[in-house]
């Protein structure tokens, strides 16, 4: 069974935030870049609490023939707010080279905020928990065999109008799941979707 890379939560301020990060890259050397991204956000200040390990997906939209992805999700401790957390998660991004051209295409590191305290928000600038997070298996996989028991509060939503690209419609409902089950139910019986690679290296805590 992949192993999880997990810190001495003891160190941990029970005063700190948690938060999920999903990470992903299909360009460059993708494996390193999420080990060097990880590394750069503790040097930005959070602390690493779990990691899972790297995952190997089909991309999901955007333009056809692209590579395939590295995946992987952390959890972490930080003093930062959430749009602070967001802020250097972008500049971790931008340090590695990102470029917001495509949609859903290419690209050298993606770092998303998956959840954060458990808050729930519907700021387009940060909707919390992230609103295509519960149709990913590229991000539950990985997060549920970083933590079996973690929970996601699932989101049932309207249509979209189709009348921008990027519209998050209204929330109709909402419930709390286990991610393990979720990500049960998402790949069905095309396992394959997905595939565990390796442990994550990660930076050593101060």
């Amino acid at each position: 069974m992949p192993g999880t890379q997990k810190t001495d939560t003891q160190k941990l301020s029970t005063q700190k935030h948690r938060a999920v990060l999903a990470l992903g890259s299909n360009l460059g050397e993708s494996e390193d870049t999420l080990e060097r991204a990880v590394a750069d956000l503790v040097a930005g200040g959070v602390q690493l609490v779990r990691a899972s390990g790297l995952y190997r997906t089909a991309p999901v939209g955007g333009p056809a023939g692209q590579p395939d992805f590295v995946n992987a999700v952390i959890e972490v401790a930080t003093d930062l707010g959430a749009y602070e957390l967001l802020k250097l998660c972008n500049a971790v991004e931008a340090a590695h080279h990102r470029e917001r051209l495509v949609r859903w295409g290419p690209r050298t590191l993606d770092i998303d905020v998956i959840d954060y305290d458990g808050v729930i928000s519907e700021d387009p600038v940060l909707t919390l928990p992230h609103p295509r997070a519960q149709e990913r298996a590229f991000v539950l996989v990985p997060w549920a065999q970083m933590d079996p028991q973690a929970r996601l509060t699932v989101t049932r939503r309207a249509e979209p109008s189709g009348e921008r690209p990027d519209e998050v419609p209204a929330p109709l409902s909402r419930e709390v799941v286990n991610v393990a089950e979720l990500s049960r139910t998402l790949l069905g019986a095309d396992e394959d979707a997905i595939s565990y690679m390796r442990e994550m290296q990660v930076p050593d805590q101060p």
